[in-house]
């Protein structure tokens, strides 16, 4: 089994001018927990995952999640809550770079870069072109889809002595 055959090929990307609320959303809304991080012309620039999305959160709000925070004292006694919006973006945060694959790589290889270094998304690639994307759930999917196939049964031809042989 190789990449292209776990992969999935419709990849979200998130531009690395959006604000960390605006990724927030997409992750949101197409249940994912990370994205490629692209420029102008599509080209890779990284990778943005929930983890960073709550690193960053922790660093600027000094411990205080900015939900928490109030931009006026005085609302608090009229029962609002204001919250300052994060202008962070996207490339103050990502990962810089991307590990590739292409996309005849054996999902084994894939797992074990995966593992080795501790990430959860692989992009795969067809040439120099973005094909797809390769999860730790992707492969969770294909070990289950592995495990339901049935065993193939191969029949053992033995010879068999023959009635009339002697001994």
């Amino acid at each position: 089994m190789k990449a292209k055959d776990v992969m999935s090929k419709k990849v979200v990307t998130v531009e690395r001018w959006l604000i960390l609320p605006e990724v927030a959303k997409i992750f949101e809304d197409k249940v994912i927990s990370g994205a490629p991080v692209v420029d102008e012309e599509g080209t890779v620039l990284g990778v943005v995952s929930q983890t960073d999305l709550v690193r960053a959160r922790r660093g600027a709000s000094e411990g205080v999640p900015l939900y928490y925070q109030e931009l006026d004292n005085s609302a608090r006694s009229f029962g609002f809550h204001l919250e300052e919006m994060d202008k962070t973006r996207v490339e103050e945060i990502m990962t810089p770079g991307a590990i590739t694959l292409d996309c005849e790589t054996p999902v084994e290889t894939v797992a074990k870069v995966m593992l080795e270094s501790r990430i959860h998304r692989i992009l795969i690639t067809k040439g120099d072109k973005l094909a797809g994307i390769v999860t730790s759930m992707d492969l969770v999917r294909a070990l289950i889809a592995l495990a339901k196939k049935p065993r193939r049964i191969r029949a053992k031809t033995q010879a068999r002595p023959s009635s009339t042989a002697t001994r």
